[in-house]
């Protein structure tokens, strides 16, 4: 299911040029245009949390009701198809760009819900957003998806979102890898989980519930209570980023292998365990 919200432009304004439109996107990172018979589409391929939108130029108008509406509006045929089963930290970073893209060209917008077109507004249409959500969930469930602490998670986002800034910081001297979430699907305890080769000079995510280690061909996945007790020694705290953020580095790194043993004596079933794409983490 999507949310479609439809761009709209003041009548007594020029006729709105797509070309430039197109122009604005192709300087979007992630983004690619594709053309077909009935419609161009501006694609955004999210590479961090694995996922996908759009924006839609059609042929012909998609609004029902449009002949409803204050006519000092014309419908441009041009629209945002937005995924509802999303964390609200990426439909505001969606809704970020759209409040943009309606500043650039001039645009209001309209959807089922509105009386009629009206002005961008980021919290209002956040707003608007976790109530579709919730209505979703409630009619059909998480489709997949799974609920975690929600402050937690607004770091965990901002730790991805952050992961090539600490690559430069470090001047890629460290691993900083993406973290996922994670369910059983045996019990349906679920959480963010990491890996970590043994002895690699390694950035540590904010609160991270689980750890694959990986050590000469053998994986040990160690809960973050055990794996951060036996370790911790050898952390550094990174307070300039984000909190609960560590890094190994150097001689200490190269020092935990001597605690391979430990990890194995508190390592649980991986196999129970099934990964998700971090896109499929939301807020409770």
């Amino acid at each position: 299911m999507a949310i479609n919200i439809h761009f709209f432009r003041k009548s007594s304004l020029e006729k709105i040029d797509f070309d430039k439109v197109l122009d604005y996107f192709e300087t979007l990172p992630n983004f690619k245009i594709y053309y077909t018979d009935e419609y161009v589409e501006a694609v955004c391929n999210d590479k961090d949390f694995e996922f996908e939108y759009r924006y839609l130029i059609t042929r012909q108008s998609r609004v029902k009701g449009i002949y409803d509406l204050n006519p000092a509006y014309i419908n441009i045929n041009f629209l945002l198809e937005m995924p509802v089963l999303i964390p609200s930290f990426l439909a505001k970073e969606i809704l970020t760009l759209a409040q943009k893209i309606c500043k650039q060209f001039d645009l209001d917008i309209y959807h089922e819900s509105f009386a009629d077109v009206k002005p961008f507004n980021v919290v209002d249409m956040l707003v608007l957003f976790e109530q579709m959500r919730a209505q979703y969930v409630d009619e059909y469930g998480l489709q997949g998806k799974i609920k975690l602490d929600g402050e937690k998670l607004g770091i965990v986002f901002k730790y991805q979102r952050s992961i090539q800034s600490l690559i430069d910081y470090y001047n890629g001297e460290v691993t900083v890898g993406s973290c996922f979430p994670m369910i059983s699907h045996v019990n349906s305890v679920s959480g963010i989980g990491y890996r970590w080769t043994l002895g690699e000079a390694a950035v540590f995510p904010p609160y991270i519930d689980y750890i694959y280690v990986e050590n000469e061909g053998q994986t040990y996945l160690v809960k973050r209570a055990d794996f951060y007790r036996i370790l911790s020694k050898y952390f550094i705290e990174i307070k300039t980023f984000l909190p609960d953020l560590y890094v190994i580095k150097g001689k200490n790194a190269k020092s935990c292998k001597k605690e391979v043993k430990k990890l194995a004596k508190f390592a649980i079933d991986a196999s129970t365990f099934v990964p998700l794409r971090l896109c499929d983490a939301i807020e409770e």
